[in-house]
């Protein structure tokens, strides 16, 4: 199952549960200065609705 996250900035990122963790920690830490857990990122995922290449990223760098 792929989740997804799309930042309020416009950055998106489908892939596995851990893979979205990781770069959603990286995107808010590069981006955004911010530190978020796994758990944050847990709480704004959702089921990606179609199943584009995992880990896929759009909007720009981390």
């Amino acid at each position: 199952m792929l989740m997804e996250v799309t930042c309020r900035c416009g950055w998106v990122i489908r892939g596995s549960r851990s893979e979205v963790i990781r770069g959603v920690q990286a995107h808010a830490r590069s981006a955004h200065g911010l530190e978020l857990t796994p758990g944050e990122v847990r709480a704004v995922w959702k089921v990606a609705a179609e199943a584009p290449a995992a880990g896929r990223r759009n909007g720009g760098g981390e």
